[in-house]
């Protein structure tokens, strides 16, 4: 098959895009043809050679320039125009994970891996996510939502929700991944730095119930509609209150990051599992996607869920014997048969305002 791979992207996850977006091409080369699509810090995107080398952009990169077209099935490179089988979303946060790029593939026609529009900017926007668990009966921590004009307000109340929680608090940007922004708030002083902090990230924040002994774990999920399958449960280690940006992704490689499986017992993993499934399918996501979830003592709480995962999540289905190759052949197969499904639809309506003319064919 012919595939490109996206990756990049104007955004603060721009770095770990790249990494994620270089295994993704080198993974999928080992069976199909591959066109690497980058997308600049500016937001432009072309192709080029040695995009299959994560050194190549650790100085100016240089390429011919890549347009998706509307309705056309293909894309030019330069003046070349390509039809590609399918395109693989390898790009995190704004811009590619929120349902821009998932929007312009379906203008262009394109069998994409990952998740469509809605469900994508769901996953994004942590407010949103959280309304949506709230409303699915899947448990969260108690939290509040604020906008930059709200924040501005001052008949918003903030000490008045912080005191309703209870600190410590835990301050996100809504729609950031890789934990940019994020920050931990032990008193009102705290707190209010950390917002001032998180609106220069975002338009909206979420403060939640910061827990204080905890176990982070993360559960991937696989495939579409009720066609689904879930990695084995990983649990991070080494790292105090959250994962930092640095634990995610600087940290030795010698360094023990994760447990795998968790150091949980069988009938929790199993149950952090089905929750994973049930949040996959609340969402409405396909592809491949990761949810993370706080477990404090008997009670298990779905932090987010992030619909382009590093690396694709290729490590959790590792453990069970998948290779990259493999795991990119499954998303690839699902992209096409979801858009062979979606093409199955009816689009077009024939309405009594051009009643003499055919336009349905």
């Amino acid at each position: 098959m012919k595939l490109a791979v996206i990756f990049g992207g104007k955004s603060s996850e721009h770095d770990i895009s790249i990494i994620t977006g270089v295994m993704a091409v080198n993974a999928a080369s080992v069976r199909h043809e591959v066109i690497p699509v980058y997308i600049t810090r500016s937001g432009e995107m072309i192709s080029g050679k040695h995009f299959d080398k994560v050194e190549t952009f650790r100085g100016e990169v240089k390429g011919k320039r890549v347009n998706f077209i509307p309705g056309s099935g293909g894309m030019t490179v330069g003046n070349k125009f390509i039809r590609p089988d399918c395109v693989i979303n390898a790009c995190h946060g704004h811009g590619g994970e929120d349902g821009s790029l998932s929007g312009l593939l379906e203008l262009a026609d394109i069998p994409y891996v990952g998740s469509g529009v809605r469900a994508s900017a769901i996953g994004m926007d942590k407010m949103l996510f959280k309304q949506v668990m709230k409303d699915c009966g899947l448990p969260i921590l108690p939290y509040f939502g604020i906008s930059r004009y709200e924040y501005a307000n001052v008949d918003f109340d903030i000490s008045a929700k912080a005191n309703e929680l209870g600190f410590p608090l835990i301050v996100k940007p809504c729609n950031l991944g890789s934990s940019i922004g994020i920050g931990i708030a032990e008193d009102y002083r705290r707190l209010f730095i950390l917002l001032d902090g998180a609106f220069m990230w975002d338009q909206r924040v979420v403060v939640e119930k910061a827990l204080s002994n905890f176990t982070e774990v993360n559960c991937a999920v696989l495939g579409y509609d009720d066609i689904i399958s879930c990695s084995e449960v990983e649990q991070p280690v080494g790292f105090k209150e959250f994962l930092s940006f640095d634990d995610k992704y600087c940290r030795s490689i010698k360094t023990e990051v994760r447990k795998m499986p968790a150091d949980l017992p069988d009938d929790v993993r199993m149950k952090i599992r089905d929750l994973a499934a049930s949040v996959f399918k609340a969402v409405g996501c396909s592809g491949i996607a990761r949810v993370d979830f706080l477990v404090d003592g008997d009670n298990i709480y779905v932090n987010e869920i992030n619909t382009i995962p590093g690396s694709l999540s290729e490590y959790l289905f590792a453990y069970s014997g998948v290779t990259f190759t493999e795991l990119i052949d499954k998303l690839v197969t699902d992209a096409i048969k979801v858009k062979k499904n979606k093409d199955s639809l009816k689009y077009c309506y024939e309405s009594n305002v051009l009643k003499d003319k055919k336009i349905c064919k």
